[in-house]
């Protein structure tokens, strides 16, 4: 954008359009980055939710498989002594 040394007032008006319309596509710019850093962090943060979810159901299925396969003696030795009391 050039301003003539001695501006008249239609120079002036060309200026502020020219101006705005510099503006207006400089926020409509801004604007688009934003949707876009918006978009990626709701995939960022959905994909977080998956990881925390398959996570948390990794470690729960893990813990119940140590706590069951310690308690599997234990309930056939009940199981055992129950039908051995029976059978006698």
């Amino acid at each position: 954008m050039q301003i003539p040394e001695n501006p008249d007032n239609n120079d002036i008006r060309e200026a502020l359009i020219q101006l705005r319309e510099e503006l207006g596509q400089k926020v409509e710019d801004l604007g688009d980055k934003v949707e876009k850093l918006e978009y990626k962090f709701d995939v960022y943060q959905k994909g977080t939710d998956g990881m925390v979810r398959m996570a948390t159901t990794i470690i729960i299925a893990t813990a119940s498989v140590v706590v069951l396969s310690s308690l599997s003696p234990a309930v056939t030795a009940i199981i055992t002594a129950l039908s051995n009391a029976n059978a006698g």
